[in-house]
């Protein structure tokens, strides 16, 4: 009796064993799919921070002009040198400027307002389902000193 239970124990084995390979095969594209969202979740984050640091410096080259068509070209060119400095590649790249602070009366405390806008690529991740692009903005804003203006 105890040689019969040997025996059926040992093809109940046999049998988990294929099970486990089941259980492997059916968790090795969860858990890849799911390393892939991480990669995919920290680039959005390092992407925002760096358009975040992107915007920043464009509201501030924008500030330091002395006229309102000056601040375009220089928070463009500043949001460009920003991105190019960290790394990120965008797809397109926007650079919108509010230059109504210009027009303020001194002493009003105005701001330029800066809103950069950038495209990243995702579909290198191979998520299936997640979307082949992100776009990302962020506004910064930055005080224009109205004694220099027009000077």
């Amino acid at each position: 009796m105890n040689h019969r239970w040997v025996r059926l124990r040992a093809v109940g084995g046999e049998r988990g064993a294929g099970g486990q390979a089941l259980e492997l095969l059916i968790l090795v594209p969860a858990v890849l799919i799911l390393l892939a969202v991480m990669v995919a979740v920290g680039r959005y984050q390092l992407g925002t921070s760096k358009i975040d640091q992107a915007a920043g410096a464009a509201a501030r080259a924008a500030s330091l002009q002395s006229t309102a068509a000056a601040a375009q070209p220089a928070a463009q060119t500043a949001a460009a040198a920003s991105l190019s400095g960290a790394g990120v590649t965008c797809q397109s790249v926007s650079v919108v400027v509010d230059t109504s602070a210009f027009s303020a009366a001194p002493g009003s405390g105005a701001a330029v307002q800066v809103s950069v806008t950038c495209t990243v690529r995702w579909s290198d991740l191979s998520i299936p389902g997640w979307p082949g692009d992100k776009t990302i903005t962020s506004t910064a804003s930055s005080p224009v000193d109205l004694k220099r203006i027009g000077t």
